[in-house]
């Protein structure tokens, strides 16, 4: 097995990451996880710097930095810049095709330039209880947020989705969580926050049977949805809604 890691910093809010070693079949999901987990705590932008000490086994292992960029597009939506240092990695990049999709610049200066212009965002967070008030407290505060954010078509399927995430938070992780609600160019980002690393799992339920359906109805109703390892070793689940058109 191939070792790769990743050196990280934060300057200005944004995250710069520097993936160390050689990426190859056995280090690719390693950098992508890692990359994604970077991501999970919304910084203004990710940061990726290629620089001597990175190295790839073919130019097709650099479609590991496009999969990371449409994953992070779906959420938390915040926007991806490669470094390519030298002159051999911007050539690859190039041929690879990747730079038809990941925005690209030639040193870190230009890049947190590009990184400071990132899509509108509008932001809510709040700290939730082990207990069943939980998800009345995220209810009231995704309310506020859509009305506070002219959202109101899209009111009851926020507050059924945040309500099943917390709800799943308190009967399964029995922890205390954090909600975060974002709204981007892409919709309502909702996402819940908890101590337990086990990823929540959709089964389907055959019609009329009796059961809980809340993943279900939050799948029915986003246009993405998903949980992501977190950094304090449980995980976050998130889910988007797509604005209504009027009718």
């Amino acid at each position: 097995m191939t070792d790769i890691s990743v050196q990280t910093t934060e300057l200005a809010g944004v995250v710069v990451a520097t993936p160390v070693g050689r990426l190859d079949l056995s280090s690719y999901p390693s950098l992508r996880d890692e990359l994604l987990k970077q991501a999970t705590e919304a910084p203004a932008a990710v940061v990726v710097r290629l620089g001597p000490d990175f190295e790839t086994a073919s130019r097709a292992m650099l479609a590991v930095f496009t999969t990371v960029w449409m994953r992070i597009s779906q959420w938390p939506g915040v926007p991806v810049v490669l470094v390519a240092e030298t002159d051999k990695h911007r050539h690859e990049l190039r041929r690879s095709g990747v730079s038809r999709h990941v925005d690209t610049a030639p040193d870190l200066e230009s890049a947190l330039e590009r990184a400071g212009q990132p899509p509108p965002r509008r932001y809510r967070r709040l700290s939730l209880p082990n207990s069943l008030v939980a998800a009345l407290l995220a209810r009231e505060e995704v309310r506020d947020a859509c009305e506070e954010w002219s959202l109101p078509l899209q009111l009851d399927d926020a507050l059924l989705v945040v309500t099943e995430l917390v709800e799943n938070a308190v009967r399964h992780a029995r922890t205390e969580s954090v909600l975060r609600v974002e709204l981007r160019p892409a919709g309502l980002s909702i996402a819940v926050r908890d101590g337990d690393p086990e990823p929540p799992v959709l089964t389907a339920s055959r019609p009329g049977a009796p059961g809980h359906r809340g993943l279900e109805l939050v799948d029915e109703r986003c246009a993405a949805w998903g949980s992501r390892p977190s950094f304090d070793g449980g995980k976050i689940v998130w889910a988007v809604l797509t604005p209504r058109p009027k009718r």
